[in-house]
């Protein structure tokens, strides 16, 4: 027999409760091994009542944390409500618990801990659904789903706080489960087939039993209908698969949420790599996985600016495109098909060619890439070794391939607030005033806002002379500042973002302390390309087009 029928659309009401779930789904994944460390080492135990003052200086010393991961903990906290905090220039910041955070930290701690005893399971959900048995997770994961099933325990109170951030933390509960499973359905194209039609459950070549465990949880969720052995999406569960990338780049850090005890009050130097080159806190894989889908987002917008450049006259347009940071090499083949298919430039290609040139770190990733440049049929493109930290060397790199830096139009994705940390030279603390609200760590080490916005400009400014032709395509993502955060829980995934980068030595600054970097950088945003995602005060990610001219088309008079 078929499920029953459901509603195939969802209004935009239904898509923003979902959209809501999803985001206290991605902040349990990062709160959830936080909290339980901060628990564990006693943290807690330094704070009086709601409203009394700690001082982080006294958290880091009676604890013994690493100072810089524990601003990253502290800093989540506030962002999701339940701690506050008080940062004054020149002084160490200050904590304190709202009245949420003293329910959250009476109740959350040892129900965090009964998920978290999943998370090294979790890392391997996929090789266990798909591999060659699933014994290994099978008992841990059908007692999680009962939990789930029966709420956790959690039930509504009189009191409108308690039921709130009863609420949250079973939400944060949910999602250490449901976050790992919608990636691996997605990723093994389940959801798509749901998608289409509704399935039958013997017909999914699946670990039978894990398979089922994890419908039921979605059956829970309200994202799936079940009838006997036959499964069908929801109308909130079809919207949820059509969004279930978004999952994916918070879920590839588990392994890294595993370690973050350590990585807080042990070792914060504990090895990124193994010896081949693989990383070891973060599946890489399904973080471009992730990030691909997302991206997908942003496309439109960076098609009108590739389109202007590129139906400019002949003579005033770029002779390539350079990614630095090109991961798989997708955007290189997007952007390379947006040329060709919409462009006056596509037209005569044949006369005059487009060079793609992709640039990255990662061995790997330069291997992908160039299968990718390869199948998509591109003529002429170079992959070769990129540092974003030094713009000197890929334009020396270039003139070895017969190609001036200066020729070519640069993009980036997400990859500024992923540059590998150096210390501003002869420096000194408190030269400048820092605007932004964020918690920046490298290896453990604490890096103070001022010192963070002085290496983002000195970054900058280093790429200033090399871009300025034909300009700097980037799209980049921002953190908010914690109140505002904890004022919209249901509207953004920042709490994620900043625990994801936090802890992984990634620099994440608001969008107005990365636009007056770049201004102070010597380079100018254009205005007719400037785009933020959500267009309000809650953007996260932005698109800008940079140039060091008066008028970025312009160039080349």
């Amino acid at each position: 027999m078929a499920p029953a029928v459901t509603a195939t659309f969802i209004g935009e009401d239904e898509k923003a409760q979902v959209r809501a779930v999803l985001f206290g789904h991605l902040a349990g994944v990062v709160l959830a091994p936080t909290v339980k460390a901060l628990w564990d080492r006693r943290v807690f135990d330094l704070f009086g009542s709601a409203g009394e003052w700690v001082d982080f200086d006294r958290i880091a010393q009676e604890t013994r944390a690493n100072r810089g991961y524990l601003r990253v903990a502290l800093r989540l906290l506030a962002s999701c409500g339940w701690l506050k905090q008080q940062v004054e220039s020149g002084r160490a910041p200050r904590y304190a618990l709202t009245a949420e955070g003293t329910v959250a930290v009476s109740t959350a701690p040892l129900l965090y801990g009964e998920a978290l005893s999943f998370v090294a399971k979790a890392v391997f959900l996929e090789d266990f659904l798909f591999g060659g048995s699933d014994r290994p997770v099978l008992p841990s994961l059908q007692e999680l789903v009962r939990r789930s099933r029966e709420r956790w325990g959690l039930q509504p109170d009189a009191d409108p706080v308690v039921s709130q951030v009863r609420n949250q933390i079973r939400e944060h509960l949910d999602g250490m489960l449901i976050g790992p499973a919608m990636v691996a359905l997605a990723r093994a194209e389940i959801l798509t087939q749901l998608e289409q039609r509704s399935v039958d459950i013997n017909d999914i070549a699946a670990n039978r039993a894990s398979l089922t465990c994890i419908l039921d949880l979605l059956v829970t969720q309200g994202w799936i209908a079940r009838d006997k052995s036959s499964v069908s999406l929801t109308a909130c569960g079809r919207y949820a698969a059509q969004v279930a990338t978004s999952y994916g780049v918070t879920v590839s850090y588990l392994p890294l949420f595993d370690n973050v005890s350590t990585l807080l009050f042990g070792n914060s130097r504990i090895p990124r790599m193994d010896e081949s080159g693989v990383e070891l806190l973060v599946n890489r894989g399904m973080n471009v996985w992730g990030s691909g889908g997302a991206h997908r987002t942003y496309f439109k917008k960076v098609d009108e600016i590739i389109v202007e450049i590129f139906n400019r006259s002949l003579h005033l347009q770029p002779r390539g495109i350079c990614d630095m940071g090109c991961g798989d090499g997708s955007f290189l083949e997007h952007l390379y098909a947006t040329v060709k298919n919409k462009t006056e430039r596509g037209k005569v290609l044949d006369k005059h060619p487009l060079i793609i040139i992709g640039a990255d770190f990662n061995k790997v990733a330069r291997r992908v890439t160039k299968q990718t440049l390869r199948r998509a049929g591109i003529p002429i493109y170079h992959v070769i070794p990129g540092d974003i930290n030094r713009p000197a060397q890929l334009a020396s790199d270039l003139e070895e391939l017969n190609l001036d830096v200066h020729d070519l139009l640069h993009v980036r994705s997400f990859l500024d607030h992923n540059r590998p940390y150096i210390p501003p030279a002869n420096y000194t603390a408190g030269t400048r005033t820092g605007k932004s609200t964020g918690a920046f760590a490298h290896l453990g080490e604490e890096i103070s806002c001022d010192e963070l916005e002085e290496n983002l400009t000195r970054h900058l400014r280093r790429w200033a002379p090399y871009v300025g032709r034909f300009g700097l395509l980037v799209l980049e993502l921002h953190t908010l500042p914690p109140e505002v955060t904890a004022a919209n829980l249901s509207k953004t995934p920042a709490v994620a973002y900043d625990g994801t980068h936090g802890f992984s030595d990634q620099y994440l600054v608001e969008l107005t302390v990365f636009l007056d970097g770049v201004k102070e950088a010597g380079l100018k945003a254009d205005p007719r390309f400037q785009s933020k995602f959500p267009p309000s005060e809650l953007a996260t990610v932005s698109i800008n087009f940079f140039t060091t001219a008066g008028d970025p088309f312009d160039a080349g008079l």
